[in-house]
């Protein structure tokens, strides 16, 4: 198995960024979802279709600013009206250019506090600075947050496009679940635990909720389970069975500046990381040797290297970072792909213009 993706994990357009704004009206009083810019969405799913890519990978939630209506206590209440309204349109694009969507809940900033970011304006068609003062962490540091994000936000969305859901006719367009976008960053025993976590997460917690998603959707779908990895060194806390991921994630940002930092996969089977469930290359740079962050030294491999060395070594995907380019490591070059898909038609997405 080969799933030909790549990062697609926010849009993109007009020099702006929609990170966490994709699905819902959002905590400042707008709402830019997808239906609301259902177009350019779709010109973006037809391109990467063209480009031979039947997966893209999509934050979902984020850091908690869209999506979700919140009580008193500022636990999760239920979706907000335009969420279902922005997935249902999501995955009818996909669906409609034959890509599978793995759905990424939550991103690990969701347990920062005081995050600030610039935030799209529809009435000036610029971005104004906000800010999400107290964070979300106090829903996954509790029972009570726990279990009404589950009851009140997962289990609803999980279901809708189940085998007997309302929306089970889009059921095939996800391809999987994620619970969070690399959780190495909030896990209170881990050295990545970052400094705009006030209180870490006990891996105890993090991987019951992993286990409880994987429960869910394998109750009502039929889609797969896996979790982003930020580091080569903790994949292995996840190849637990108890946590029923169906594939294995890792990311890789290597640096030789920094060799300590992180392992350079380019060249290791997943047979040497240190566990024996397949993997999936969740995330790498897609054109290190022209786009990376100021004062990071990225080795000099190729995306198309990157491709085949996956292919050959037997992993799950290899799915570059990023599509939307909105970042420092810049958009993912296209020429690579065709040439990928010219080799490896079988693999490629039957839309593919190569």
């Amino acid at each position: 198995m080969f799933l030909h993706g790549c990062n697609y994990p926010w849009s993109a357009g007009g020099g702006l960024s929609f990170y966490g704004l994709d699905f819902g009206a959002n905590v400042w009083g707008s709402h830019l979802g997808v239906s609301t810019r259902r177009a350019a969405v779709g010109r973006d799913f037809a391109d990467m279709a063209g480009l031979g890519l039947r997966v893209v990978r999509w934050f979902v939630f984020c850091d908690g600013r869209a999506g979700i209506m919140y009580d008193d206590r500022d636990l999760p209440a239920g979706l907000d009206p335009y969420f279902l309204q922005d997935l249902d349109a999501a995955l009818e694009i996909a669906a409609a250019h034959d890509i599978g969507l793995d759905l990424v809940l939550l991103d690990h900033p969701w347990m920062f506090s005081g995050v600030s970011a610039m935030v799209p304006d529809p009435l000036t068609g610029g971005a104004f600075e906000a800010r999400l003062p107290r964070g979300r962490a106090q829903v996954l540091a509790s029972e009570a947050g726990r279990r009404a994000l589950f009851a009140h936000v997962i289990e609803p969305l999980v279901r809708r496009y189940g085998s007997g859901g309302d929306r089970a006719d889009l059921a095939p367009a996800i391809s999987a679940y994620e619970f969070m976008n690399e959780p190495d960053f909030v896990i209170e025993e881990w050295e990545e635990a970052s400094r705009h976590v006030a209180a870490p997460l006990p891996f105890e917690v993090v991987a019951g909720l992993v286990t409880r998603l994987s429960e869910e959707v394998h109750r009502h779908s039929a889609a797969l389970t896996t979790l982003g990895c930020a580091r080569v060194r903790n994949l292995w806390a996840w190849e637990d069975p108890a946590l029923g991921l169906d594939v294995l994630q890792v990311h890789t940002y290597p640096d030789s500046r920094r060799p300590g930092r992180d392992v350079d996969l380019y060249g290791l089977p997943p047979s040497a990381l240190g566990v024996s469930r397949e993997v999936l290359l969740g995330e790498f740079p897609g054109d290190a040797p022209r786009h990376s962050p100021r004062g990071a030294s990225p080795p000099p491999t190729t995306l198309e290297q990157y491709l085949e060395f996956a292919l050959d070594q037997g992993y799950v995907g290899a799915w570059p970072w990023s599509f939307s380019g909105t970042d420092a490591y810049g958009p993912m070059p296209h020429e690579p792909l065709l040439a990928f898909a010219r080799r490896h038609p079988e693999l490629a997405n039957p839309r593919c213009r190569a």
